[in-house]
């Protein structure tokens, strides 16, 4: 799969993209249609990997799952073959 997302599947418009430590969004700019994701930090997905946050506290509870953004667009791509 590709890791850009494509044009929106319902209006044919531009996608965007706006990613934060806990939610990764892609949506379309035209018609305003979007979907969420698990961010880079998560609570509910063990990667393995924990956060280290500054001064180098590790997190107990939370991981850094590197393939977020991958997942995200895979699952926004996905809307093209279904249905």
């Amino acid at each position: 799969m590709m890791n850009k997302p494509l044009h929106c599947p319902f209006c044919g418009g531009e996608p965007y993209e706006e990613s934060y430590d806990r939610l990764i969004i892609i949506g379309c700019k035209k018609c305003n249609y979007h979907m969420s994701f698990h961010g880079y930090v998560q609570s509910e997905i063990n990667t393995g990997v924990p956060v280290i946050y500054i001064g180098g506290k590790v997190s107990d509870h939370e991981w850094h799952d590197k393939d977020a953004h991958k997942k995200a667009v895979e699952a926004w791509n996905r809307r093209y073959h279904e249905g």
